[in-house]
Order: structure tokens, then sequence, then C-alpha cells
């Protein structure tokens, strides 16, 4: 027989770590249940979420006694529940909202992650088993969860944009287009702090047919959207392109496409931004928050975050130029500058 662990408390850190599903669920269920937009008007009883939410009183009393116990909302003694400013971070449609990233999380993302080690034996994409067709096919097939994830990326991209606004001079760059823009927030950004540039958000057409709905007032005149695929044309002589978190989502082969395409529409002189997560090269046994991200991207598409030698592998192969590397005061978002020479 196999000795115990010599410290205990390393196995109960172990099952801490298991078990740190349990809650991720239970705020899949409050995001669901739309918990956060029943407390906005002020505290409410648990016999009026139980009928506003149309749950159980008891199962409903369970699942919020949990999340209270770890900070989301809170439990008055009177037996009501109040929002508080973590459980904001839940409410819909809010600057920041975290709640998009908790339903396709623990959502559609789920399955994929149950199906994790297929992927690691295979070296295949455990979405795709899961559900028998590439992730990005799944969002055009289902267009609500589609634009529940454009809603959760917009959210992460609101913790970060102040961070890449911070360490990047924009103003110099008259014509500026983000690629796999999305919503449009980071070229909404940019374009505040250059007043004379003017923009393209390019993106999937599906995509970008709502992107047009959100362009702010004050920036209409100087931002438009493009529909297309970047593995195909792209709007051409512009002098700063953008990708942010698209290039971690491909393996070698198929960014080398992406970035060979950009490469053809840039005229001589002209930059590209290539925004992800830069893992350390020398980074062993140490936290990164790359590392985590990693996994996600490993779960549910062909791509993979990358260390520094890695990007400058898929630049050089494309033919630009890397310029240098931009950290930021977040993991996720550091900035790889090339450029067309």
């Amino acid at each position: 027989m196999k000795k115990l662990p010599k410290k205990p408390e390393l196995s109960f850190k172990m099952y801490e770590l298991i078990s740190g599903y349990w809650i991720a669920c239970c705020i899949h269920s409050v995001a669901q249940l739309d918990i956060a937009e029943k407390l906005l008007s002020g505290s409410k009883s648990l016999d009026e979420l139980a009928k506003e939410t149309n749950s159980d009183k008891q199962s409903l009393y369970r699942l919020l006694r949990a999340v209270t116990s770890v900070g989301i909302f809170e439990e008055k003694n009177d037996g009501t529940f109040e929002l508080n400013d973590f459980g904001g971070t839940l409410l819909s449609d809010v600057p920041g909202s975290v709640k998009p990233w908790a339903l396709a999380n623990l959502g559609e993302h789920y399955k994929a992650f149950g199906n994790l080690t297929y992927g690691v034996k295979t070296g295949k994409v455990p979405f795709d088993d899961a559900y028998g067709i590439p992730v990005w096919e799944y969002y055009k097939q289902n267009p609500e969860a589609g634009a529940n994830l454009a809603k959760a990326m917009a959210g992460m991209s609101g913790a970060v944009l102040k961070a890449i606004i911070d360490v990047y001079d924009f103003k110099p760059h008259k014509k500026i287009t983000d690629i796999g823009g999305g919503n449009g927030a980071l070229l909404f950004a940019v374009l505040d702090t250059a007043p004379d540039s003017v923009g393209i958000v390019f993106d999937q057409p599906y995509v970008v047919e709502q992107t047009v709905n959100l362009i702010p007032p004050d920036i209409k005149h100087r931002c438009m959207v493009m529909g297309g695929s970047f593995f195909e044309e792209l709007p051409a002589d512009q002098d700063l392109y953008m990708t942010k978190w698209v290039i971690h989502d491909w393996n070698d082969e198929e960014s080398i496409r992406i970035l060979k395409n950009i490469y053809k529409a840039m005229p001589v002189g002209s930059k590209l931004l290539i925004i992800d997560s830069v893992i350390p090269d020398d980074s062993e046994n140490k936290p990164h928050a790359g590392k985590l991200l990693d996994i996600n991207i490993m779960a549910m598409t062909t791509g993979k975050e990358r260390t520094l030698s890695e990007f400058k592998y898929l630049v050089e192969q494309s033919g630009l130029t890397f310029k240098k590397l931009i950290q930021t005061n977040t993991e996720i978002s550091s900035i790889v500058e090339c450029e067309k020479v």
C-alpha cells in the first residue's frame, strides 16, 4: 500500500482546487436566473426571488447561501438578499460585465473542458469532438450564443483597453484597421485617443452587422465596418493594423496564413500590433495568466498562447519584421509590434 502524503494540508489544497468548479457552476446558475438584475432595485426576500425566478424556494436559498459565502451578494439579518459591488459584475449590459463570460464558459464551453483529455491524447480540439463542428461554425448556427460570446469578449476587452491605450501612441497612425475587431471596443477606444485618425472594424459579416449599431455617435464620421474573412482579402493601405486575441485562436499554419494576408494588404512602412498573451520563454514553474488561458484555447480552438520566440517565428514566416514587445499591466494583453519593411 502506498503511503499517504506526508503533508495532509496538500491533500486539502488539492480538494479545494478540484472543487473550484462548484462555485463556478453556482455563478452560472445565478447568471441564468438574472439574480443581479432582480436585486438592482433593492434588497428582496427569498419568497420574492423564488417567485420572480420561478424557482424552488429552498433550493434557491442553498444556491444563494453558497454564492454569498464567497462575497457575491449579501444575505441580510432579516433574511433578504442585497446586491453588492461584487455581485454587480453579473449585471447585464453594463461596462465590464462578466455575466456573458459566465454564461459562455459554463454553458457551451463547459462540455469542451469535460472533454479535455481527448484533446491531450489526440492533439485535436475537444470542442470539435464534443459538438461535431468547430466553435466558429457552432456560433454561426447558434447566433444567440454567438452574440453572448461577443458580449463576453467585450467585457474582457473593457478590462484591458486602458492598459493598451496607456502604453502605445496611436496618434501618428491616420488609417487604422482592427482585424477580427468584434464589437469594435478596441478601435473605438483608439479613435478616442487619436482624434485625427479614421478606422475600420473588420470581422465576419454576421458580426459587423451588429457592430455598426454600436459605433459611438461622436466617432461615426471616422469609423466604418467591413465584413469578410481574414483568410481572404483585407482592407489595404492602412497605416496600422491590429489583431487582439485573434492569432491565439489559430495554429501556426493558420496564423501564418492570416499574417501573410495582412502583409499583402500592408503598404511598406505600416505596422501591425498583435495583441495577445505572451508567455515568457523562461517561465518554468512560474505562474502566468497565459498558461491557464492557453488551456481554454486548447479546449476550444486549434490555437494556443505563445511565447515571444513562437511569435517571432510566425512573424518571420509571414514576411513581417519584428520590432519590439510592449508589456502592459496585464498578462493577457501584451503587444507584439511588427512592421512591413
